[in-house]
């Protein structure tokens, strides 16, 4: 049983770790696409003709949502959505646009876009709701501007809480870095870093790319007309980036490409003339520059695919070069130049998506409502860090297994303590959380019944809380043990107990007279309280006729159990003297009815007498 059970742990995680198939489907350059579903890259065409910046999405299975220049929208039908023209980004801005999922918010995207040479429309957000247009999706809010003039730089990755999004844009004139983050509220307002190199007012120098590592805590930067790249460090917890490192192109080259190698120990960057790489795992410019290695001459875009390999496009080519093991340091990356056929041609740009490769170690961290009654269920909140795929392991539940992030519903119906375990996962690996004992189920409630007396109907006593019903709807204020019914009909009553369980008890066809309840009338008293042999009854006026005493008198116990008719043997207008020796200690109701009430009270039996 272990194995199995170790086998199918084994056989989710394989599963989940490569289902994340979100930038599976690629639209660039003129009518070039490409299709990864498979494993390997497959040439489609799109409706894209542009120079520069694309971004696509697919769902998670690796099916196109849709996919965008900056300016239109197409769906996945390779069709203009309705609202989806007029976009601010530009034909010929390095990253035009950038698709990102809004998190914990099914079917809502939101699209970055930048202007091209600092055009006036600068940094705007558009939002596509893909469950429009019988599930073709349109877009809802157009070109919200955040800040303008813009550098022809947008890129995003996962904050340290592995559900929100930062996504990052750079102002043209200054340093300053604009951090937003995007959640289930929407876009924050930015965190603003003025670190690292001015953007100067000078044509051009607002173009090339800006990439994070896979882990979010790297951030590279290339300026065309600077000549220069740039590395800083960002943290994924606050939007802060800092310590900047700038290093010169080769030769005074243009910058154009630039990307990190899916471990974040390597930095690929085309500067117009070649592909060079750098170790940066010493953050020092010396060290990086003394570790450059020429790649290959292709120029343009750099970017990373979900094969791990990195693409290389080439202006107005038929095909892309590859760097098939792009973790390996120097020549060993196996650079392989026009080796990837397309329908129609690259251009400058390849798309531009947050990369879902990895986000740092896994985390898996969970809570729940963890006390609960059996026959009852419970929801998970799944609280884990860089985490892209979970897989849960409820023992004793229904059901027992679960791929959801949060999973609700999950049903406990006998007592006793049960293991729950997480296991998150993201392609760098997994963590495991498992807690024993995590779900405490009560024992079940004492039983529950139901006894009629006249137009009495009892529950048993002893609950903490009751509460009647008739047909079904509940009674307002009927929250005592009995219940005197003014109808006929079918009762319940739901009694709790001290953890909250419930438990339910139904009589049906209850036969209702007249009669109406009166409970601890002033007028009616037992005395002495507690009383050993004799009860005294006082009666009021109002119970007596002008025939003397009519009424009955029974005794219930503390369950609501009929035990006996009270024998009286002394008796006036004004009291009766009731026997009760022969009941054993404890708490007792006395019910006298008349033809018009129905009276109760209470009263104890002391300890050792009969």
């Amino acid at each position: 049983m272990k194995k199995k059970l170790l086998s199918l742990i084994l056989f989710f995680i394989s599963t989940l770790c490569f289902s994340q198939g979100e930038n599976n489907q690629w639209r660039f350059g003129f009518g070039a696409g490409l299709n990864f579903n498979s494993g390997s890259p497959v040439a489609v065409s799109s409706q894209v003709g542009t120079t520069e910046g694309s971004s696509n999405i697919a769902d998670a299975a690796g099916n196109l949502l849709f996919y965008t220049d900056g300016i239109t929208v197409w769906n996945k039908n390779n069709v203009a959505m309705p609202n989806g023209t007029g976009l601010f980004g530009g034909g010929s801005s390095t990253q035009s646009a950038l698709i990102v999922p809004q998190p914990q918010t099914p079917d809502i995207y939101y699209i970055f876009t930048t202007a091209e040479a600092q055009g006036g429309n600068g940094f705007c957000y558009s939002i596509v709701d893909i469950s429009l247009q019988g599930g073709l999706g349109d877009v809802t809010t157009k070109n919200v501007q955040l800040f303008t003039p813009s550098a022809e730089k947008v890129c995003g990755t996962k904050h340290n809480n592995g559900i929100d999004i930062w996504v990052l844009g750079h102002e043209i004139g200054t340093d300053n870095f604009y951090a937003y983050l995007l959640s289930s509220a929407g876009v924050s307002a930015p965190v603003i870093s003025s670190v690292g190199t001015v953007h100067t007012v000078t044509s051009g120098v607002e173009i090339g790319y800006m990439k994070f590592s896979c882990d979010g805590r790297q951030l590279a930067s290339a300026m065309r007309y600077l000549y220069s790249f740039e590395l800083d460090s960002f943290n994924t917890a606050t939007g802060v980036v800092s310590a900047p490192i700038s290093f010169p192109s080769t030769g005074n080259i243009q910058s154009y490409g630039i990307e990190f190698s899916p471990n974040g120990n390597l930095l690929y960057t085309s500067d117009g003339s070649q592909v060079s790489q750098y170790d940066i795992t010493l953050h020092d410019s010396a060290s990086m520059m003394a570790s450059k290695t020429y790649i290959s001459n292709d120029v343009w875009a750099l970017q990373l695919g979900p094969d791990r390999k990195i693409y290389v496009a080439e202006y107005s080519q038929s095909s892309l070069s590859v760097i098939n093991d792009p973790d390996v340091p120097g020549t060993g990356c196996n650079y392989s130049g026009g080796s990837i056929p397309l329908v129609g041609s690259s251009s400058l740009g390849l798309p531009n998506m947050i990369n879902n490769l990895c986000n740092g170690a896994p985390v898996a961290i969970f809570s729940a409502q963890n006390h609960i009654c059996p026959g009852t269920c419970t929801d998970f909140q799944n609280l884990s860090v860089n985490a892209s795929s979970f897989l849960w392991i409820f023992s004793g539940a229904n059901p027992g297994v679960s791929t959801d992030v949060n999973p609700v519903q999950i049903c406990y119906n006998s007592p006793g303590q049960y293991n729950v375990m997480l296991i998150a996962s993201n392609p760098n690996g997994d963590d495991t959380l498992l807690l024993p004992n995590f779900i405490t189920v009560y024992p079940y409630p004492s039983p529950q019944g139901i006894i009629q007396s006249g137009d009495t109907l009892y529950a048993n006593q002893g609950a903490i809380s009751y509460q009647w019903y008739y047909e079904g709807a509940l009674i307002p204020g009927a929250t005592d043990y009995f219940y005197v019914a003014p109808q006929s009909g079918n009762f319940s009553v739901v009694a709790s107990d001290q953890n909250g369980c419930e438990v339910e008890a139904v009589v049906f066809d209850v036969i209702a007279s007249s009669l109406s309840l009166v409970i601890n009338h002033q007028s009616l008293v037992v005395y002495p309280v507690p009383v050993e042999e004799k009860l005294w009854i006082r009666i009021p006026d109002f119970i007596n006729g002008d025939n003397g005493i009519a009424a009955t008198i029974k005794v219930f116990d503390v369950v609501g159990k009929y035990v006996s008719p009270l024998t009286v043997y002394s008796s006036d207008q004004k009291k009766w003297v009731a026997d009760v020796s022969f009941l054993a200690e404890g708490i007792y109701s006395l019910q006298l009815e008349t033809d018009k009430n129905i009276f109760h009270l209470q009263f104890i039996k002391s300890a050792g007498h009969k």
